[in-house]
Parts: structure tokens; sequence; C-alpha cells
């Protein structure tokens, strides 16, 4: 489900953070909505048939949470900002490092999923 995607994300870099439950997403929206809203950030929050998807693709049914880099931000910074006010969330525990994805801190797992001709490229 988009929640809020109000500016180009054509650089690829994204955070995905990993959750079991639609708990997880709640908690997380709560957690990072207003900042993400009010820094023009996109991203996408998880709803109940994300997680009924367990058993047809098991990687994808973890995604509780998507945020995309806006361009001209700094993605470091980015991790950082989402990271410091989600350090106590505990839903991903558990969760292996989901394909392509490079494991940052605490539920936070990222990727570039742009070519350097700026074709998209599918998580394996």
């Amino acid at each position: 489900m988009n929640v809020h995607s109000p500016l180009s994300s054509s650089n690829g870099w994204k955070i995905s953070i990993q959750g079991k439950s639609i708990s997880d997403s709640i908690f997380l929206y709560d957690r990072l909505s207003s900042f993400l809203i009010d820094n023009n950030i996109p991203f996408k929050v998880a709803t109940i048939n994300r997680y009924a998807l367990k058993d047809t693709r098991k990687e994808q049914s973890n995604k509780a949470m998507t945020i995309y880099c806006p361009n001209g931000m700094d993605f470091s910074n980015l991790c950082e900002d989402v990271y410091s006010r989600s350090a106590d969330y505990k839903g991903w525990l558990d969760i292996k490092t989901p394909s392509s994805y490079e494991y940052y801190a605490g539920g936070l797992f990222t990727r570039n999923d742009r070519a350097k001709n700026g074709a998209y490229v599918p998580a394996n």
C-alpha cells in the first residue's frame, strides 16, 4: 500500500524493514510516518494481505515497510535517521537477510534496485 509518495525516487536506493505481522507494520508506521511525511520521503507499509503471502513469496511477505530515498538526499543520513527512530523495534528478529539486500542495523536492510543505465533490477 502506498501511503506517501510525493517525490520521484529514481536513484534506486531503498530501505526494507522486515517484520512478521501487521502489528510490526503498525509499530513502524507509528514510529516513522511523521518523520517520513514531514520530510517528503516516499514509503509504503505492508497490509495484512502482504503477510498472507508467506507460503508463496516468503521474502516479500516479510517487508513491513519500504522507504525510498528521494533524489538528492544522502542515503546514509536517511538510514541513520530511520534507524534512530526505530532502534528498539524487535519484529525483524529471526528473519534472514533478503536476497539482494545488505544488512544495515536493527530491522533495516538496504539495496539499490537500479542499474547504471537506470533500468530496474529485481531482487533475486
